[in-house]
């Protein structure tokens, strides 16, 4: 039977795998460990983008790792107006105040966008201006904290927008998100989704499955990351067997 120490031990190097077990073990409040919540961000929004067609497929898988996921359109309600701080001090735009409720909901986020010219979209960088704004007197950037982010791409050319993912990277790690250094981009898009929304079988779709579990893996641990520690504590404080299979503080006969 594996002792409480190499449990411990396991519980640290595998954290939310096993706090579910952990959490039964020691009558911790398994209730509160809980799915994680995924943003699928489309930086373009013309009608019939491919790649809000690959976020979403990408949200589809995501959901069957046992994500849940929520869309962040960049447009309608988060419809925004060229960053300038004139237009800042003239009243922080409703629209970028729900943009950063949305944005800080998610646990993660699957960002999808195609190159303009070798970069992110202006349609990207502005949403993402407008969200790094707002915070608390003495605070930055509280709606990207401890957030993680897979960034992929697609076009109907060989690349699949592949000259672009560099940028996006650098853009939100610039505010403090972790991103994921896979990636993937997907080529001839006019040909790459099948009828119900999911990439045609083959090497794109299996780099997409393991660029999301990987996300869906690491926002779980993130989701859970104060309950894991509870659970870690209970474990740290429970009374352990000691050599020979004496517990510590009982008597040679047995009591305590």
């Amino acid at each position: 039977m594996q002792s409480l120490r190499s449990f411990t031990q396991l519980i640290k190097q595998q954290p939310v795998r096993h706090a579910f077990a952990a959490a039964r073990f020691f009558s911790s409040p398994i209730d509160k460990l809980r799915e994680p919540v995924i943003g699928l961000i489309a930086a373009s929004v013309r009608k019939g983008s491919f790649n809000e067609k690959l976020v979403l497929a990408a949200g589809k898988v995501a959901e069957s790792k046992g994500a849940k996921t929520k869309v962040i359109r960049l447009e309608g309600e988060h419809d925004l107006p060229i960053f300038s701080q004139d237009t800042e001090a003239a009243g922080f735009p409703e629209a970028a105040k729900k943009l950063k409720e949305a944005m800080a909901g998610c646990d993660a986020w699957i960002v999808a966008g195609p190159e303009y010219n070798g970069f992110a979209t202006p349609l990207f960088v502005n949403s993402v201006a407008w969200a790094s704004r707002g915070d608390p007197k003495g605070e930055m950037y509280t709606t990207f904290k401890a957030k993680t982010a897979a960034i992929i791409s697609t076009s109907p050319g060989g690349l699949g927008g592949m000259r672009g993912l560099g940028s996006y990277k650098e853009l939100l790690q610039n505010l403090g998100v972790t991103c994921l250094p896979l990636s993937v981009a997907v080529g001839a898009s006019f040909k790459a989704f099948k009828e119900d929304g999911s990439l045609e079988p083959g090497q794109p779709a299996t780099m997409l499955d393991t660029v999301i579990t990987q996300l869906y893996e690491k926002a779980r641990d993130e989701a859970n990351r104060s309950v894991t520690c509870s659970i870690i504590g209970s474990i740290k404080k429970a009374q352990t067997v000691g050599e020979y299979g004496a517990i510590p503080g009982q008597k040679p006969d047995g009591t305590a």
